[in-house]
């Protein structure tokens, strides 16, 4: 493991011990980019299960970058030969975790099947990191996979080791998204407003709450300010409230509510 002081540790151990208390994909969401991300740099994360020898697979994908949802996927069509293509190289690596820099996932056999509208920026990726866990009881393999467009994601084994268990937890937790060819215009679970707070706005509306400006909101998801504050304008006008405070408070309140 990397050299850590006294304040790493903490982070790390505080990391960890928050993932027991994930229960939505925007905890999920948030928890990968605030503390996770630190350990384990990456842009995409993608999670995939079922049968990967040509049956069906399954996706949860947590990503600040447009186009890239799991929602986008859910068919399976577009994603399956790159996902296929890296299961089969964690096979040949005797099912251990591995890394590909300076890697195009064109490259990969079948990734031409991809749509390059929807996956452009997935290849434009140049840091890869998979990790597989092998669910003997289930006889279903699940793999992890990290993409990071810097091309110097660095593969700290310890840290991977120790984070991989918190995150297949993570998830297990949570309720898969429902499928969806417009991923702006799906909620992320049965809403009770009359207009659905959709996924994208429920992120927007998340680093609200953290306090973020128009610009750092948009450059946390990769979309303009403008595009921010588009979004807000409509979740100001399903909320029936006039300021990011109301905005925030309406929110959170019809969340709490909503899981109760």
């Amino acid at each position: 493991m990397r050299s850590m002081n006294s304040d790493d540790r903490d982070r790390l151990l505080a990391a960890i011990h928050r993932s027991t208390s994930i229960r939505r994909h925007v905890d999920f969401f948030a928890w990968l980019q605030l503390e996770v991300r630190h350990f384990l740099p990456h842009d995409v994360l993608i999670a995939a299960w079922g049968d990967f020898f040509g049956g069906r697979i399954s996706y949860d994908i947590a990503s600040c970058l447009p186009g890239i949802r799991t929602q986008s996927v859910s068919g399976g069509s577009v994603i399956d030969p790159i996902i296929r293509a890296l299961y089969e190289k964690w096979i040949k690596h005797g099912m251990h975790s591995f890394e590909l820099q300076d890697y195009n996932l064109s490259n990969l056999p079948g990734a031409t099947l991809a749509d390059p509208a929807a996956f452009a920026q997935m290849n434009s990726m140049r840091s890869i990191v998979v990790h597989g866990i092998s669910d003997k009881r289930h006889a279903c393999d699940c793999l992890y996979v990290f993409l990071d467009k810097s091309g110097g994601l660095p593969l700290d084994k310890a840290v991977l080791t120790l984070f991989m268990p918190q995150i297949d937890a993570a998830l297990r937790q949570v309720n898969c998204l429902p499928p969806s060819d417009d991923f702006d215009s799906v909620p992320e679970e049965a809403d009770s407003l009359h207009e659905a707070i959709s996924v994208r706005e429920g992120e927007v509306m998340f680093w609200v709450g953290f306090g973020k400006t128009n610009e750092e909101i948009g450059m946390i998801l990769n979309i303009s300010p403008n595009t921010v504050k588009n979004h807000l304008k409509k979740i100001f006008q399903k909320l029936g409230v006039s300021s990011r405070a109301q905005a925030v408070a309406r929110y959170n309140a019809h969340m709490q509510e909503k899981h109760e």
